[in-house]
């Protein structure tokens, strides 16, 4: 499945394929093909719609995996209320 991925080292998205979302049983990096080689990575996994892109496009490369991170980042403020 074609996907948009994300890291910091990246500079903005890439297209790549996700190929499984766990290495294995112990290992839960995800597994994407890149330029006809295997990564396992940590990074961000985008479903890659043209709204996204679009929104992603409007964002300097440099800025977009910040972007994404305070998007995916759970708001915390503590564990239980009681």
């Amino acid at each position: 499945m074609k996907i948009l991925h994300i890291t910091p080292e990246t500079n903005g998205y890439e297209e790549v394929k996700l190929l499984a979302n766990n290495f294995n049983e112990k290992n839960s990096l995800a597994v994407i093909e890149k330029d006809n080689k295997k990564f396992l990575t940590g990074g961000f996994l985008i479903n890659d719609t043209p709204e996204i892109r679009k929104v992603l496009d409007s964002i300097p490369k440099e800025k977009q995996y910040e972007f994404i991170k305070s998007i995916k980042m759970n708001p915390f403020v503590k564990a239980y209320y009681e």
